[in-house]
C-alpha cells in the first residue's frame, strides 16, 4: 500500500509513537489512485468489482439508491492483486425529502443531489464486466442493485462482512472502519466512494491470522470463500422443543421460511444428517450454495 502521502516529518513521529505499547497510530488511507497498463488494455485475471450504495432507507422495494461507486480489481490465479481502477461515482436526485438520519449516515443533502441522475449504462456497464461481485453487506447491494439491474440476477457476490472469517483472522469485529482501524488506518468520508476504496485498502491488508497457515491478504480470504460450493443443512419442522439444541449446534432462524438452518461446507452434510439422527430430528433438506445463492 502506497503511503507516500504522509508527512514524513511526522512519519517519524508515528513510527517513534508505535515502539511505546502505551499507543497506536492511526493513518489516513491514502487518495485513490489507479493501477493499469499503461496501453489501456484490462490485463489478464479473475475482475472483481467494489460496489457500495447511499440510499434512501433499507426497503429495497420502497427505497432508493442516491449514490452507488464502483471499483474494479483485476487479481491474478493467487488473487494477488494485479491492476484496479475507480471508485468510480454518481448521484441521484431521489425527489423526496431526506430523512435527517440518512444525511447523518450518508454526508448526502438534497441540495447535494439536485438534478443528479445515475447514468445507469456505465453502472451496469461496470457491475457486468465483474466475475465477483463484492460489497461489506452483500444482502444489502443485491437487494437494491437486482431491483435496478435485472441482468445482474446470476451474478457471483462476496461479502467481506460475512465471507472473512474475522476472528481467526486475528481481528475483533466486522465493522468495516473498526477492521480498518486495527490495521492502523481509517476513513473519513462515509460516501459511496470512499466506502469503497477504504474497503478496497482493508482487502489488501496481509496477515497470517490465528493458527498454522501462510501470510495471506483478506482479498484472498474472500475469494477463497467466494470460489468454495458449500450446503444450507434446513431443520424444516424441526419441533420447538429443539430450538436450544439446534441454536447451540449455531443453526440460525430463518423467519422468511420458519425454520432452522446452517451453512456448511459440502464434506460435512452426511455427519449433519447424522446429527439429526441422533438428536431425534426429520433428516435435514440439504440445499446446494454457491457464490450466486449464499447472499440472496
Amino acid at each position: 500500500m502506497i503511503t507516500n502521502h504522509l508527512d514524513p516529518v511526522l512519519e517519524q513521529h508515528a513510527q517513534l509513537l508505535e515502539r511505546h505499547e502505551g499507543y497506536r497510530v492511526l493513518r489516513k488511507v491514502p487518495t485513490p489512485y489507479p493501477l493499469f497498463p499503461d496501453d489501456g488494455v484490462p490485463p489478464d485475471g479473475k475482475c472483481i468489482g467494489i460496489v457500495d450504495l447511499e440510499t434512501t432507507g433499507l426497503d429495497a422495494e420502497n427505497d432508493t439508491i442516491i449514490e452507488v461507486a464502483v471499483m474494479l480489481v483485476w487479481v491474478d490465479e493467487e488473487s494477488g492483486v494485479i491492476a484496479h481502477i475507480g471508485p468510480f461515482s454518481w448521484l441521484e436526485d431521489p425527489n423526496v425529502e431526506l430523512d435527517p438520519r440518512v444525511s447523518l449516515v450518508t454526508g448526502l443533502a438534497n441540495h447535494m443531489l439536485n438534478g443528479h441522475k445515475i447514468d445507469d449504462l456505465s453502472v451496469e456497464g461496470y457491475l457486468s464486466r465483474a466475475d465477483v461481485l463484492v460489497s461489506h453487506n452483500a444482502a444489502f447491494e443485491i437487494g437494491f442493485l437486482e431491483r435496478r439491474y435485472p441482468s445482474l440476477a446470476k451474478a457471483k457476490w462476496g461479502c467481506s462482512l460475512k465471507d472473512v472469517d474475522w476472528l481467526m483472522a486475528g481481528l475483533d469485529g466486522r465493522a468495516q472502519g473498526s477492521l480498518l482501524a486495527q490495521h492502523g488506518w481509517y476513513s473519513e468520508a462515509h460516501r459511496a466512494g470512499p466506502d469503497v476504496w477504504s474497503l478496497f485498502v482493508l482487502l489488501m491488508q496481509r496477515r497470517r491470522g490465528i493458527g498454522p497457515g501462510a501470510v495471506r491478504s483478506h482479498l484472498q480470504r474472500l475469494l477463497e470463500t467466494v470460489d468454495t460450493d458449500t450446503v444450507m443443512v434446513e431443520a424444516r419442522g424441526a419441533p420447538f422443543g429443539k430450538k436450544d439444541l439446534l441454536k447451540a449446534r449455531q443453526y440460525r432462524w430463518n423467519a422468511n421460511a420458519g425454520f432452522w438452518e446452517k451453512e456448511l461446507s459440502s464434506e460435512l452434510a452426511q455427519h449433519e444428517e447424522a446429527w439429526h439422527y441422533r438428536n431425534g430430528l426429520k433428516a435435514p433438506t440439504l440445499r446446494a450454495i454457491t457464490a450466486r445463492e449464499r447472499h440472496r
